[in-house]
């Protein structure tokens, strides 16, 4: 039997501007709501409402490409790390006792 081949581009994780696409997302919706907010509350005045949302998306930009070329999964470690926070307590010593966390996966 002859073995499948193996193709890079439906191995490679879908980015938008370089960085990972939901941080990207996320933060070019919510800085295009606040950069509204702004035009609305503040006018036409200094062109604020362009340039403060428009510095922390680049900003927010930047950090995720990093994060992508040092790990295209690092987004995911950090959501699941979040999620498992409360069951996987730090220990400050090798000797302590785990804190008393309820055990879900026990039948």
């Amino acid at each position: 039997m002859e073995a499948a081949p193996v193709r890079k581009s439906l191995l490679r994780r879908i980015s938008w501007l370089g960085g990972d696409r939901r941080v990207v997302g996320v933060t070019g919706i919510a800085c295009a709501a606040l950069g509204w907010t702004m035009f609305v509350g503040f006018g036409l005045s200094y062109g604020l409402f362009a340039i403060i949302p428009a510095l922390i998306f680049f900003g927010v930009l930047w950090v995720a490409r990093e994060a992508y070329k040092a790990d295209p999964f690092m987004i995911d470690v950090m959501l699941r790390q979040f999620n498992y926070r409360k069951y996987l307590a730090p220990k400050c010593d090798v000797g302590q006792i785990a804190s008393a966390v309820r055990d879900y996966t026990a039948k």
